[in-house]
């Protein structure tokens, strides 16, 4: 069975290694041309992902408080 512990090694690992293939593979084993549109890709998509996220968290936030509620309240 897998720990707790294990596991976070086994991830940190992971993205270590990642971030190597990538360097060394990806933005060093090709044109220049090719690698600023993969980053120009990747930071757009980062952006986007940002973005609804934030939005998402403000739904969240907005259905737990009622905080930023754009409703007009009823004047009985």
């Amino acid at each position: 069975m897998v720990t707790v512990i294990d596991f976070v090694v086994q991830l940190l690992t992971s993205i270590v290694g990642l971030v190597d293939i990538f360097l060394t593979d990806v933005v060093l084993g090709v044109d220049p041309i090719t690698a600023i549109s993969f980053l120009v890709g990747a930071g757009l998509t980062t952006f986007a992902v940002g973005f609804f996220g934030y939005l998402v968290l403000g739904a969240l936030v907005n259905l737990l408080t009622g905080l930023g509620s754009s409703a007009r309240e009823s004047t009985h």
